[in-house]
């Protein structure tokens, strides 16, 4: 059996230099085969490569042979839809199965001569030639099994067929080639540089399919070559002219000014979402075909010419656009959108603090604190270790997209289709641990937290080490209310990389909740400690708000000890980072409760409600704590008023009701 390079040489499918490329990059990547290399550069398609590596042998030796179009189509070289239409036209031209398809452009008059030899079917083509020209057709089409006879004539065999090929066909081809064969040839003289211009316009259309730009641009650079066109030779010429001026360097050739517009128009597109039109351009790539739907991408896709569609079904387009926008082209431009979107977003690498990943009280759970892991992908995009073991390359860059594409859903609080992202991801690789890590925090976004905590529990299973899957772990263990078993599995993400603040800080609101204040005020002094480090370093805006947050639970953990004068402080401290930041002020006002200066509390509060923007529940919370205040400093209406505003923001907030009752009980 002959190399499956030669073989495919031979075919005229891939060129000796493509071979060449494809060699020499399997030295370098173990495990890949000849043929994925070749389907990874867009250069041949999976089916074709399959055909060649698998079932090529057994075809060759098969007895009796089948149809010329049987073999062509078990190559994903042509197509049912293809081979009806030419089976439909045959009676008309006269022609044989191999000449209409080489006439029509979709296959090279090399690539049939060297089915029909290996096969052996010349040998029956050349019988039918002989036959004659009243029955020449129809003889072929019975053996092709798309006709039986009838008495003295002849039928089509199924009604279903005789209605798909018969249908507009030729209006189709000419709409497809934009100007006729005849006025091609006459319009660039193709038949004063070529010895068989029909042959040389077959082979342009074999790029183009008809594309009327690509297909006149090629002409036009065919009419201006000195040489003159031997017959025989229209394959590799156009295969140069092609290569030279369109394919190779297309973003900087003059030519290929057609492909730079599409490149363009489809990462700038004024109808769609640059990210779904990729992505719908990548499934197609993937799966070969997708049903049609009633779609803006699915239109634009069809506009720009990328994707073809045939009766039902959407395809690549020509060749030429499958060359250029080949599957390295769509993986990188969703890679470059993907790490765009996630800069805007990913904090820092796996050292450094960011606050909005901290622990919250599950009913004002509504920051996004989760974008720490997004980290992950910062580290992915490095190269630092993320192992696809079994994955060839292509699945590898599959892998990398989807988990990044998941990770921009999560940071927009799309929870579901990030959950569904992830869930893809895994069905690639079900050791993924990053992505059974974020999946967590999706299912945290849902306030799923039994699920959240099954997801992080299989990342630590998967990968011990897996530090932030530890701190996944531990903030769904909290808001299950399973405290102890909380601290184990911050206590575990703080031996992993005990220089993180996130993991103090998060093991802090744990001991708050135990009502354990000196073991929370050792964890969250070092936190600080930690962040200050950082704040030597890098004097930014999110340390400083990085600062307040860690500061601001520092009075927290005071508060709960009683030592109001140094909960005081600790918010002041917080607000010098941050005086922006709600809960230091808020924790300023319930400190100088605490102190009994009730004079002053009332005025924090309300410069609070007069002088920054704050939610409904942020406001709840606010007037709720003036009530009390203003309970104490004995303005009883005042401090109603302050309850009722309370509930009317919140009504089912119990504080605000019992303050309402009570007036005079202060709850912390």
């Amino acid at each position: 059996m002959k190399p499956l390079g030669k073989v495919l040489q031979q075919a005229d499918l891939i060129s000796s230099e493509q071979v060449e490329i494809a060699l020499k990059e399997q030295t370098q990547v173990a495990g890949l085969r000849l043929g994925e290399i070749l389907v990874l550069h867009g250069w041949l398609k999976q089916e074709t490569a399959d055909f060649f590596s698998q079932e090529w042998p057994a075809f060759v030796e098969q007895k009796p042979k089948q149809p010329l179009g049987k073999y062509l189509e078990e190559a994903g070289l042509l197509n049912e839809h293809q081979i009806i239409t030419i089976l439909a036209e045959q009676p008309q031209n006269k022609l044989l199965f191999g000449e209409l398809a080489v006439l029509k452009g979709w296959l090279k008059p090399t690539t049939i001569k060297f089915f029909l030899e290996n096969f052996a079917l010349e040998s029956q083509l050349h019988q039918q030639e002989e036959i004659s020209n009243n029955h020449r057709s129809a003889q072929k089409e019975l053996h092709l099994k798309m006709v039986v006879p009838q008495q003295n004539n002849f039928k089509i065999s199924n009604p279903i067929e005789y209605s798909v090929f018969t249908f507009n066909s030729g209006e189709q081809e000419s709409a497809g080639l934009g100007v006729s064969s005849l006025s091609t040839i006459e319009l660039f003289k193709l038949d004063e540089i070529a010895s068989c211009p029909k042959a040389l316009l077959a082979e342009v259309q074999f790029w183009t399919d008809g594309q009327p730009t690509l297909t006149e641009k090629i002409c036009q650079l065919l009419a201006e070559s000195p040489n003159h066109i031997a017959a025989g030779a229209e394959a590799a010429i156009v295969n140069q002219v092609v290569q030279t001026y369109l394919i190779n360097n297309w973003e900087t050739q003059v030519a290929a000014e057609h492909l730079q517009e599409i490149h363009e128009r489809m990462l700038h597109n004024q109808q769609c979402d640059p990210l779904s039109l990729l992505e719908m351009y990548q499934q197609i790539w993937q799966e070969g075909e997708l049903p049609t739907e009633d779609s803006l991408e699915q239109a634009e896709l069809l506009h720009l010419g990328l994707i073809i569609q045939e009766q039902d079904k959407l395809k690549l387009g020509n060749r030429i656009y499958q060359a250029v926008f080949n599957r390295n082209w769509v993986n990188l431009e969703l890679e470059k959108i993907l790490s765009a979107s996630l800069a805007n977003t990913t904090i820092s690498p796996a050292n450094n603090f960011n606050a909005s990943n901290l622990i919250a009280r599950p009913e004002s759970r509504i920051t996004k604190r989760f974008l720490i892991l997004l980290a992950i992908a910062g580290l992915m995009v490095c190269g630092s270790g993320l192992m696809f073991f079994g994955l060839n390359v292509f699945k590898w860059l599959q892998v990398e997209i989807t988990f990044k594409r998941g990770n921009v859903l999560l940071q927009q609080g799309d929870y579901q289709q990030a959950i569904a992202k992830y869930n893809n991801l895994l069905k690639f690789d079900s050791n993924y641990y990053q992505s059974w890590t974020n999946r967590g925090y999706a299912l945290a976004g849902l306030k799923d937290y039994n699920q959240m905590l099954e997801s992080c529990t299989t990342a630590t299973i998967i990968n011990p080490e897996a530090v932030y899957a530890w701190n996944c772990k531990g903030e769904a263990l909290y808001n299950l209310k399973q405290y102890q078993e909380a601290i184990a599995a911050f206590d575990k993400a703080i031996i992993l990389n005990s220089k993180d603040p996130v993991f103090w800080i998060n093991k802090t609101e744990v001991l708050l909740a135990l009502k354990q204040p000196d073991a929370a005020l050792n964890t969250i002094n070092q936190g600080i400690e930690l962040l200050k480090q950082i704040w030597e370093v890098e004097h930014k805006d999110a340390n400083a708000k990085e600062l307040a947050i860690a500061f601001s639970y520092q009075g927290k953990v005071l508060l709960q000890k009683q030592d109001y004068e140094g909960s005081l402080k600790a918010y002041e401290q917080a607000l010098k980072y941050n005086n922006q930041y709600f809960v230091a002020l808020r924790g300023k006002g319930i400190a100088l409760q605490g102190l009994k200066q009730d004079d002053q509390a009332i005025a924090q509060f309300y410069f609070l409600l007069d002088h920054h923007q704050l939610t409904d529940t942020q406001k709840a919370e606010v007037w709720y704590y003036l009530g009390l205040s203003l309970c104490k400093f004995q303005q009883t209406e005042k401090a109603n008023v302050a309850f009722d505003k309370a509930l009317k923001l919140k009504p089912n907030y119990q504080p605000a009701k019992r303050g309402k009752e009570t007036c005079a009980k202060v709850i912390y």
